[in-house]
């Protein structure tokens, strides 16, 4: 049996691709907050057709992979889907928000070179 290890690898991201990352996550955030309903409890409804129009609208003038478009848009989904727990317990305070400028990059979108 081989063993294998995972390293936290800090890799330089591009200061314009964290800021566009979080603008689209906040431009994510208010929309699919908007699919928030509330009756007794809350919960969230949003189709299939609501996601993919998202999608499609933000990755106008996007110019990175489309892969940081959709990590964003699950991200604020669970975002979204665990406030609706707190908010469904009496827990929560306000609003969802997002508060850290964090960027989720894919081991096959970035390449290593030998310096």
């Amino acid at each position: 049996m081989e063993a294998v290890k995972s390293y936290r690898i800090p890799v330089e991201a591009p200061k314009d691709l964290i800021e566009e990352y979080f603008q689209v996550k906040q431009r994510a955030l208010e929309h699919i907050f908007a699919h928030v309903r509330f009756s007794n409890k809350a919960h969230l409804s949003i189709s299939r057709e609501d996601r993919r129009k998202l999608r499609d609208e933000l990755l106008k003038n996007w110019r990175f992979s489309k892969h940081y478009v959709d990590s964003a848009i699950n991200s604020v989904i669970g975002l979204v889907k665990s406030w609706i727990t707190l908010h469904n317990m009496g827990r929560a305070e306000s609003k969802p928000k997002i508060t850290k400028r964090t960027v989720y990059i894919k081991s096959t979108l970035f390449s290593f070179r030998n310096v």
